[in-house]
C-alpha cells in the first residue's frame, strides 16, 4: 500500500494516514470488504507508532468507512463510490464591485470608543459560567430593562421589557416584522434608505415610494398608497437629513389609526443632534399602538457591534413569542452593552461623541457655506450632510473625489445636484481638503 507521509508537516502523522485511506477508499482503490493491512504491517511499512496508527483507524471507524472482524483485522466497508467526473477548473464567482467612497456613511472615529473599558466588562461577562447556557429567545432582560430606561428618558418610548426585542441589525428585525405582518405591501421613502429596498426586493414584498418634503414623508401620498405599513426615519431623514414637523407626526399617527395601518420608525442616529432637543420619538406620541420603533447601537456605540432593537406593539409582541422567534446575537454581547449602560459609560460616551462631532460638523459647514451657490442641508444632526448645487450633475464631480452621488439613494433618480458628506471616520482637516477639491471642480 503507497502511502505517502510528510513528517515536516503541521499536520499529525495520523490525521495524513486517516486521509489517505480515506481517499483511497472512496475513490475506489481500496474496494468493499478488502482487508487493510494489520497496525504492525503498516508500523513496518510506514515506520509510524501503532498508536499512531490506532488514532487513524479509529477515525475511519467512526465514520463507518472501514469496519471490524474479531481475529480477523480491519476491512473496507460497502460504500457507494465517489463517481469521477471530469477534472475542471474551479469555477470562476463573480462578486459585484463595491463602491469605496472617501467619505463614506456608517462609520466612524474609531478613537472616541472606550476600548479599554468594553475590554474589561466583557473579561467579566466571558468569566460568568452561567451565560454559556442558552437565554431568552427574544433577547436577555438585563439589557431590556436598560433599553427600556434609556429610551424612556432620551426618547420617551413608553412600553415594558416584554415590547422589547434584539437582534443582530435592523434589517434583521425588519425581516421578522415583515413575517409577523404577512409581508404587507409597504410605502417607503424617497430618497431613502437602501437596505429597505434590499429586503423588500429579497422577500418579494410589494413597495411603492413616497417622496420626502422638507418637513418630511409627503403624508398625502401616504394616504393616496393607502399600503398598510409605512418606513419612516422622521428624526433624521436618511439620506436629506430633513426632520418630520410635529404636525406632520400627529397627522402621520392619526392616518395610521384611522385605517389600522402600522408605521415603522427607525430612528438610526437621533443621539446626535447638534441644536436643541430632538422631538419626541412617533413611539412616544401614539396614543393607539400603531407604531413599531427600531434603532442600532452601530452609530451609538460602533457599526461592527452587531446590535439593534426594536419595541413592538403589544399585539405584535405576543404574536413574536407565539411564533418563537429569536434574537440571534450571542448572549455575552448582550450582558457587555447591558453593563455598558447600567454603569453609565453609553450616555458618557454619547456626550463626548455629541461634542466632538458637533464641533467637527461646524467646522467643515462653516468652509462648504462660503460657497455662496452651495445649499446644505442635514446638517443638525447625525455624522452626514447634503450639498446641493441646484441646476448642475455631480455626478462625475462626486464620482472623480469618491464622493456619495444622492442618485446612490433615490429610486426616482432625482437628485443629480446632491452629495451626501460622511463625517464619522476622517479628521476635520481632511475631510476639508476633499471637499475643497471637490467644490473647486464644480466651479462654486
Amino acid at each position: 500500500m503507497l502511502i505517502n507521509l510528510d513528517r515536516q508537516s503541521d499536520t499529525p502523522l495520523f490525521e495524513q494516514l486517516y486521509g489517505a485511506l480515506k481517499e483511497q477508499i472512496l475513490n475506489g482503490e481500496l474496494a468493499s470488504d478488502q482487508k487493510l493491512p494489520s497496525k504492525r504491517q503498516m508500523k513496518t511499512d510506514l515506520a509510524i507508532s501503532q498508536t499512531t496508527i490506532e488514532h487513524a483507524y479509529n477515525l475511519l471507524l467512526d465514520e463507518d468507512l472501514i469496519y471490524s472482524r474479531e481475529k480477523s483485522g480491519f476491512y473496507v466497508s460497502a460504500i457507494e463510490q465517489l463517481k469521477q467526473g471530469k477534472p475542471e477548473a474551479a469555477p470562476e464567482i463573480r462578486r459585484p464591485v463595491r463602491k469605496e467612497y472617501v467619505l463614506p456613511l456608517g462609520t466612524i472615529d474609531t478613537t472616541l470608543v472606550q476600548s479599554d473599558v468594553l475590554k474589561q466588562i466583557a473579561k467579566e461577562v466571558y468569566s460568568d459560567p452561567e451565560l454559556l447556557n442558552k437565554g431568552d429567545d427574544s433577547g436577555e432582560t438585563v439589557l431590556k430593562e436598560q433599553i427600556r430606561h434609556y429610551l424612556n428618558i432620551n426618547r420617551g418610548v413608553t412600553c415594558s421589557t416584554d415590547q422589547i426585542f434584539i437582534g443582530p441589525s435592523t434589517e434583521f428585525l425588519l425581516e421578522q416584522v415583515l413575517y409577523l405582518l404577512k409581508y404587507p405591501e409597504m410605502t417607503i421613502e424617497d430618497p431613502g434608505y437602501p437596505v429597505i429596498r434590499k429586503v423588500l426586493d429579497r422577500l418579494d414584498s410589494g413597495m411603492d415610494t413616497a417622496r420626502v418634503l422638507e418637513d418630511g414623508i409627503d403624508i398625502d401620498q401616504v394616504a393616496d398608497l393607502a399600503h398598510p405599513v409605512v418606513h419612516v426615519t422622521p428624526s433624521h431623514q436618511f439620506p436629506s437629513g430633513a426632520v418630520m414637523s410635529l404636525q406632520k407626526r400627529i397627522q402621520l399617527l392619526n392616518h395610521a389609526s384611522s385605517n389600522g395601518h402600522y408605521i415603522i420608525e427607525d430612528d438610526y442616529d437621533s443621539e446626535f443632534r447638534y441644536t436643541g432637543r430632538p422631538l419626541p420619538s412617533l413611539q412616544g406620541l401614539d396614543q393607539n399602538d400603531r407604531t413599531i420603533y427600531m434603532s442600532t447601537f452601530s452609530k451609538s456605540l460602533y457599526p461592527s457591534l452587531r446590535l439593534s432593537c426594536m419595541v413592538l406593539p403589544a399585539s405584535l409582541a405576543e404574536l413574536y413569542y407565539q411564533k418563537a422567534l429569536s434574537c440571534n446575537v450571542p448572549r455575552q454581547m448582550q450582558h457587555i452593552v447591558a453593563r455598558f449602560m447600567e454603569q453609565g459609560y453609553l450616555t458618557r460616551h454619547i456626550n463626548r461623541m455629541r461634542k466632538v462631532y458637533r464641533k467637527k460638523m461646524e467646522t467643515i459647514i462653516a468652509r462648504v457655506a462660503a460657497h455662496s451657490a452651495v445649499e446644505i442641508h442635514g446638517e443638525h444632526t447625525g455624522m452626514h450632510f447634503i450639498i446641493r448645487v441646484p441646476g448642475m450633475n455631480l455626478e462625475e464631480a462626486a464620482a472623480n473625489h469618491g464622493l456619495v452621488h444622492g442618485n446612490a439613494y433615490s429610486y426616482e433618480k432625482n437628485l443629480e445636484d446632491t452629495v451626501v458628506v460622511g463625517i464619522g471616520e476622517k479628521e476635520t482637516e481632511e475631510i476639508m481638503e476633499i471637499l475643497d477639491l471637490f467644490l473647486e471642480e464644480v466651479g462654486v
